[in-house]
């Protein structure tokens, strides 16, 4: 485990200490009030955090409304383009893949969960293609999309400087990128951090600002980062190449 704070957002490399749950402390950034989990999670402890994870499955209920949420999110996103191609990263059980093949787009999806990916494979043959594989292993294979759809997943992953750059790779010139994550700046948040239900670590270690998304992705060659309005403790982020 790490130690030391450096924030996953902006690199500000001072932050105060907000909270324990746990074995984990809370550090908000002082720069743009991204918070991360220390002492950090390495890799291999994610590994076996996930590999005894139960809760994907979950994911599974409600099957035709979620398939219709995601056509919902993908027509507006498809404004923002004229690009026909479609990548979710962390595609989870496959319904926004489902949704964008269903709107004419080739959909593809991938995930680092074997079974998941495994279960998409049958049970939605013929209906997008889907992939195990880190995004960044991805990336390095030269493919590209023009919509890229990642949700609640950059709260998970271990770099997300690595995770983004491979996103602004695979984007297209002209693309778009979707991106949902918790809102730890939101106004909805309790003032004691860990009273919020999405702080819960290791499964999720960071935790976004606007401010810190921004500069995440800019840093990164994405432009016009626009935030939804939400509501409930969500940021709903698009972004340009």
């Amino acid at each position: 485990m790490q130690n030391t704070f450096h924030c996953r957002a902006c690199t500000n490399d001072t932050s105060k200490d907000i909270g324990t749950k746990g074995l984990y402390n809370f550090l908000q950034c002082d720069a743009c009030d991204t918070v991360t989990v220390a002492p950090f999670p390495s890799l291999d402890e994610l590994k076996r955090f996930y590999e005894a994870y139960a809760g994907t499955t979950d994911y599974t209920k409600k099957e035709k409304r979620k398939i219709q949420r995601s056509m919902r999110r993908i027509v507006r996103l498809q404004k923002f383009t004229q690009g026909r191609s479609f990548l979710d990263v962390g595609c989870n059980y496959g319904f926004s893949v489902v949704a964008a093949h269903a709107l004419g787009l080739d959909a593809h999806g991938i995930d680092v969960d074997s079974t998941a990916i495994a279960s998409n494979q049958q049970r939605y043959a013929g209906r997008g293609a889907f992939t195990y594989t880190p995004v960044e292993e991805y990336a390095a294979t030269g493919k590209k999309a023009d919509i890229i759809y990642t949700s609640e997943v950059i709260e998970h992953v271990p770099d997300t400087n690595s995770f983004v750059a491979a996103l602004a790779n695979i984007l297209n010139p002209g693309g778009v990128a979707y991106i949902t994550t918790p809102d730890a700046g939101h106004f909805r948040v309790p003032k004691d951090f860990t009273a919020w239900d999405a702080a819960i670590p290791p499964e999720h270690i960071v935790y976004f600002t606007r401010k810190g998304m921004k500069s995440l992705l800019e840093r990164h060659g994405f432009k016009d980062v626009r935030f939804a309005f939400n509501l409930k403790p969500g940021l709903r982020v698009t972004a340009t190449r």
